[in-house]
């Protein structure tokens, strides 16, 4: 499947992405992990057969994806209206050219599949499925965090503007990016550099909003995230990586219960397996997922 740029005007932001050629079919959207972009997906693309449109967006702030104002910030529960406006924008675009569809399938690595649980629970309506790569909901407080997280991020809220990071060489970047989250490999790291910078005086700069750095308000308390989840309808696929979250993270295991209707299944690889663990392996159940 080879995919190409695209920028679509919602009615909020515009957001940018990588899509394939299909434009009749429900479609697949694609959600990238934290300070990652569209390009989580390319390495996979080249072992994927899909038949409908698919959509790997830039969220809002990351890759080439317009960022939230100056005066805004980024809370995780956002991301459902960005997407579900992408869908309605998407939606619009395809009437128009003598398409339609009713609903559409989520595919979240990480952050994005966050976002994909938080969706398909708040708009079942919308979602026929999810697919999950290494993700299972968010970070949670106990209450007694509450309130000493909510002064740190407003202290980091009131500083001023962070600095822009500023990389003499490409090679920097991508030196960079390998030690950040996920410690992925060099092909990786290339390719979501490649789409996350930008050429300045200097070198290479990120394009992700330094925003995106600053603590969040609030965190979801575990029992709020359970009735969330237990709210998702549709079924649920999880692919996780071998030596991915879930071995450092045993008390996600216990999420599996909040669900409807959940499989799993886990593969060689990190937290990034859909791009530097076994890839061919992730596409097979892609596929396999995908065409029923």
């Amino acid at each position: 499947m080879e995919l190409e740029s695209f920028k679509i005007q919602t009615k909020h932001l515009n957001i940018a992405g990588l899509k394939n050629a299909e434009t009749s079919g429900q479609p697949v959207i694609a959600l990238h992990g934290w300070l990652d972009n569209a390009a989580s997906f390319v390495p996979i693309s080249s072992y994927l057969d899909i038949k409908c449109p698919f959509y790997a967006m830039d969220l809002p702030g990351h890759g080439l994806s317009e960022h939230r104002p100056e005066s805004s910030s980024y809370h995780l529960v956002e991301n459902i209206v960005d997407v579900l406006s992408f869908i309605d924008a998407l939606a619009s675009q395809q009437t128009l050219a003598g398409f339609s569809f009713d609903k559409v399938t989520l595919l979240g690595h990480s952050l994005g599949g966050i976002i994909c649980c938080l969706l398909a629970a708040a708009a079942p309506e919308k979602i026929s499925k999810v697919i999950l790569l290494d993700s299972m909901g968010p970070l949670t407080d106990e209450t007694a965090n509450v309130l000493p997280q909510l002064r740190k991020a407003v202290t980091k809220a009131m500083q001023i503007k962070s600095k822009v990071s500023v990389f003499p060489s490409f090679d920097l970047a991508v030196r960079a990016r390998m030690a950040g989250v996920g410690n992925i490999n060099r092909l990786a790291a290339e390719q979501l550099v490649s789409r996350g910078t930008a050429k300045v005086e200097g070198g290479y700069s990120w394009t992700t909003d330094p925003k995106l750095l600053k603590p969040s308000f609030l965190r979801f308390t575990e029992e709020q995230v359970e009735a969330i989840f237990t709210g998702i309808s549709c079924p649920v696929k999880l692919i996780r990586g071998e030596d991915g979250y879930f071995s450092a993270y045993k008390s996600l295991e216990k999420r599996f219960g909040y669900f409807q209707d959940i499989e799993q299944v886990s593969v060689p690889g990190g937290h990034h397996f859909h791009m530097d663990g076994d890839i061919k392996r992730t596409a097979e159940y892609l596929n396999a997922y995908l065409s029923n």
